[in-house]
């Protein structure tokens, strides 16, 4: 091999050898590039997965607080329920008590109004018989004054025809002895049958007196 074929040979090596640092430059820019790349990549991805976490955390914590808002709101329309539930018994139990009351309070008027009417029948019944009785003993005590009033007119009338018998019989000795005598005794005696026509003695009354 002469010397030009070795310095052609050189010069071959050496443009193969630049070639070659050139193709390593080159595949080290590329890498350099695609590890900036996959950084930024990465970069990315972290920053879009926080953005996600956080959302995600975010609708989470909102998600819970949503819950628990439901949770409080039912337990509180819960104790609503039960509170209002409650008194409706409490009032249904009142109504109940009040209507017992107040039937009680009707049975007992009833019969203190049952009670006050037989009271007040039993004394209208011992009114009428006291009153009755009152009226019989006035008509009683009439009968007796009446009776009385009779027996006297009849002794009055007895009297005087013992009288008449014995100042006589005749019409002038009559008059004269009942001359004495007070007009109503004499109209008495005469309603009473104790002298007859003419101031005479009755026919029919009794003589055997003496």
């Amino acid at each position: 091999m002469n010397g030009v074929q070795k310095e052609k040979v050189k010069k071959g090596f050496g443009r193969k050898r630049r070639l070659g640092l050139l193709g390593a430059q080159v595949m080290e820019l590329r890498d350099a590039i695609m590890r900036r790349e996959d950084k930024k990549r990465e970069r990315r991805f972290n920053r879009d997965k926080c953005i996600l976490e956080r959302e995600v955390k975010r609708r989470e914590l909102e998600f819970k607080r949503k819950m628990q808002q439901n949770e409080e709101e039912e337990m509180m329309e819960n104790w609503e329920m039960e509170l209002e539930a409650k008194e409706l018994m409490l009032a249904r139990r009142e109504f109940e008590r009040r209507l017992r009351v107040e039937k009680e309070l009707d049975e007992e008027r009833r019969k203190r109004r049952m009670i006050e009417e037989k009271r007040e029948e039993e004394e209208m019944e011992w009114r009428e018989r006291i009153l009755g009785m009152q009226i019989e003993h006035e008509k009683e005590m009439i009968q007796m004054h009446a009776d009385a009033c009779q027996n006297q007119i009849q002794i009055m009338g007895i009297f005087a025809r013992i009288i008449c018998q014995f100042f006589g019989s005749a019409n002038d000795g009559l008059g004269g002895g009942l001359a004495g005598l007070p007009p109503q005794v004499l109209h008495n005696l005469q309603h009473s049958g104790g002298l007859g026509d003419g101031g005479k003695p009755d026919s029919n009354s009794p003589s055997e007196f003496m």
